[in-house]
């Protein structure tokens, strides 16, 4: 039983049919396949390689939820603007790329257990050396990921509390984003460490993460409200994936980050 990838990177939430409000297991079985979505341009959480394959931590999830719940996936390749709004609408069942957790979204959706976290940081250009944290980003040139809960959305509020940054540049994905920190286009970030560590391991001496996390976010699984049996089996997946050892082995290969898990927790935030 293998994945079915959608490579459409033009897709809009429009274009996927609106689906019966909060399908749950059964109702997806008869169906067929589970409808989810992934943006494809968050490396190394979900990204597209040279073979135009779909890979990354996040996928790793995704394929083995496949098969806990026996059901192929049907993984559409999807803006991130499009995605919350997309579930909210019922245009799909569950979404696989990198979804922090917020107190507005826990309200909103129906999430797993976390899967993976992101410490918000900065990240600076090796030679910005008068960038030492988020308190000291006043008038620089800054970037992060549009409507991002690890991006634009701290980033905002790191800028009212500390001062007004020359500009705020926000990016659909991760490989823009990147590119124009190494050239110079942006003088430091707010991204997830985990994404930025894996830049900095490939790309030595362009960038540093400095400072302190401005904060923690556990990232889960969004569904539909109502999913609670389509839930039960993606958490059960999570916690197999944990004692088995799989989540450290995909966070060391993908983040370069050891025992992951220890820094995961079994329930979902208050």
């Amino acid at each position: 039983m293998s994945m079915r990838l959608i490579l459409a990177a033009a897709l809009s939430a429009a274009m996927l049919p609106v689906l019966a409000q909060a399908d749950d297991l059964p109702a997806i079985r008869e169906r067929g396949k589970l409808i989810a979505v992934t943006t494809a341009n968050l490396p190394p959480a979900t990204y597209v390689d040279e073979n135009n394959e779909l890979t990354g931590y996040d996928i790793e999830i995704a394929r083995y939820v496949e098969k806990k719940i026996g059901v192929p996936i049907e993984l559409n390749r999807l803006d991130w603007k499009g995605i919350l709004p997309g579930l909210q609408a019922g245009r799909f069942d569950a979404v696989f790329s990198n979804v922090n957790m917020t107190p507005e979204r826990l309200g909103t959706f129906l999430y797993s257990i976390p899967y993976s976290r992101a410490a918000v940081v900065v990240v600076r250009r090796t030679d910005a050396t008068d960038i030492d944290g988020y308190e000291t980003l006043a008038g620089k040139r800054i970037g992060g990921i549009a409507g991002g809960n690890d991006g634009e959305i701290p980033a905002k509020e790191i800028e009212a509390k500390f001062g007004d940054f020359d500009r705020f540049n926000g990016y659909a994905g991760y490989v823009e984003m990147f590119r124009d920190l190494e050239i110079g286009r942006i003088d430091a970030l707010i991204a997830p460490d985990n994404a930025a560590a894996n830049f900095i391991r490939e790309n030595p001496g362009v960038a540093e993460i400095v400072g302190e996390p401005y904060k923690v976010s556990f990232v889960g699984v969004p569904m539909q409200p109502g999913s609670d049996e389509l839930k039960a089996e993606i958490d059960a997946a999570i916690r197999e994936m944990r004692e088995k050892g799989l989540l450290d082995e995909w966070a060391e290969k993908y983040f370069g980050i050891k025992n992951y898990t220890d820094q995961l927790i079994d329930e979902l935030p208050s």
